[in-house]
């Protein structure tokens, strides 16, 4: 964890010693998730496909999929020795729960530990897959679902310092203010991607919808990357097996098929080559389209195995480019969202506390050292809030906000947001300039020049990116010069 989390870290363990017991066991907490590994929330509206794409970044078959709403409780996916689901309990307690068949997370988990599902705050899920290193994924009911927890089984979710949104075609602002788990972190901690694409029409298609997503929402989630969630599942889990090519291969030489493919329940039912239960299981692994893709790569390539179907099914995908986004946007910025998302947590301690404090005076319970509590919480915050690290924020929302399309900037502000928005050692790099000297120098200059055009009649929203841009140089040039 980089140097603003564990300065977070230290500040808030710094004065816990000093405030009552409950408020330094809630810094302690904070200070803990501030260098513990980030979290990401998928977040989106039900059925949705967020537990399907969930399944995917995991690299396992284990989240409940399927029609309708299948995701009824939070789940926190982690990286651990072995495979393993543990309850645990608003109380805080861990049940240990046996997975289901094929590793899955079982449906009615409070019928199985005999528990009221009202009691559960979130199921904790250990996999030793690889894909969990340096990140926890956390699943949810879908937006607008009757099981979506409120109270403190949030709490698995309000841990997570990035989220990731799963829209639909029709998405609009307000859809987004809704997903409270999103709009929370900002265009700085999301990464949005157009869930079930396939369902949009034929790839360019897709493409066009994301990008008017991107468009349309980028002020709140950045861009917008369209992803066939069922076909990188199948594709990372190993659920696609030998079996299945055989079937597939024995399909693309029937000349029935493609007449049949034009709609499910024809191509479950016509006279074909394969028995109609093969044919449901591939449409479950692969839907139309995916079949559509492994018999057209077939037919090409008739020796072609597993790994070749499952490459191609993962580059239709769109995967690719959303775990891209995911080492870029959340993996480089860990320590940026770790430290935004402590000072989140500390704000909500504080107004709790403040609260806390106003019941307690119209009562006239206050005890003596609840102002001090109070006084040293907002010490804190103020302390956290003003350093530096926020205009690394304001810089990589701008540059995201940009780069979605929804805030158009003059090609030359446009690249110095983005030299900025860059992890600072790749910036003397690409500007080509190794002598601290000469970088300071560029970078008054370029603080100057943005500070002018800022002032010359811009409209407001260039006019706060040029500040924006023209507070980083001036910092580069003051670090530069000490």
């Amino acid at each position: 964890m980089g140097r603003w989390a564990e300065d977070t870290a230290r500040r808030c363990r710094t004065i816990s010693p000093a405030v009552a017991l409950p408020i330094a066991d809630a810094l302690d907490t904070v200070a803990a998730r501030a260098v513990a590994t980030p979290a990401i929330v998928v977040t989106g509206p039900v059925s949705s496909g967020k537990s399907t794409l969930v399944n995917a970044l995991v690299g396992r078959r284990v989240a409940p999929t399927g029609a309708g709403e299948c995701t009824r409780l939070t789940a926190r996916y982690v990286r651990g020795p072995v495979d393993r689901l543990d309850v645990v309990l608003a109380d805080g307690t861990r049940r240990p729960l046996p997975l289901a068949e094929g590793g899955r997370v079982p449906a009615a988990v409070g019928d199985r530990l005999g528990v009221d599902p009202a009691d559960v705050d979130h199921l904790l899920v250990s996999l030793t897959s690889e894909a969990l290193d340096g990140l926890t994924v956390v699943d949810t009911p879908g937006a607008g679902s009757a099981r979506r927890p409120r109270g403190p089984a949030r709490g698995a979710a309000d841990a997570a310092e990035a989220a990731l949104v799963v829209l639909p075609a029709a998405a609009r602002p307000g859809d987004v203010a809704g997903l409270a788990d999103a709009a929370r972190h900002g265009p700085a901690g999301v990464v949005a991607v157009l869930g079930r694409a396939d369902t949009v029409g034929p790839a360019a298609d897709a493409a066009a919808v994301a990008d008017a997503l991107s468009h349309r929402l980028g002020a709140q989630v950045g861009a917008v990357t369209p992803v066939v969630g069922l076909l990188a599942e199948t594709a990372v889990t190993g659920a696609l097996v030998t079996a299945d090519v055989a079937a597939l291969r024995a399909l693309a030489a029937d000349p029935g098929t493609d007449a049949a493919l034009a709609d499910p329940e024809l191509f479950t039912g016509a006279p074909l080559a394969v028995p109609a239960a093969v044919r449901t299981r591939l449409l479950d692994l692969l839907d139309r389209r995916g079949v559509g893709l492994a018999l057209t790569l077939l037919r090409e390539r008739p020796d072609a195995g597993v790994g070749d179907v499952c490459a191609a099914l993962l580059a239709a995908s769109g995967l690719d480019r959303v775990v891209d986004r995911l080492r870029t946007e959340v993996r480089a910025r860990a320590d940026l969202l770790a430290t935004v998302a402590a000072e989140r947590r500390v704000a909500a301690l504080a107004e709790a506390e403040r609260a806390a404090l106003r019941a307690d005076r119209r009562r006239g319970t206050a005890g003596p050292t609840a102002d001090r509590d109070l006084v040293l919480l907002t010490d804190l915050l103020e302390e956290l809030s003003a350093r530096p690290v926020h205009l690394d924020r304001e810089l990589v929302e701008a540059a995201a906000r940009h780069g979605s399309g929804a805030l158009p900037l003059p090609e030359d502000l446009a690249a110095d947001l983005d030299l900025l928005a860059a992890p600072a050692p790749d910036l003397a790099r690409r500007l080509g300039l190794t002598s601290p000297t000469e970088l300071a120098g560029h970078a008054a200059r370029r603080a100057a020049a943005w500070r002018g055009y800022a002032t010359w009649g811009t409209p407001p929203a260039r006019a706060d990116v040029a500040t924006t841009v023209h507070r980083g140089w001036a910092r580069l040039w003051g670090e530069l010069i000490r």
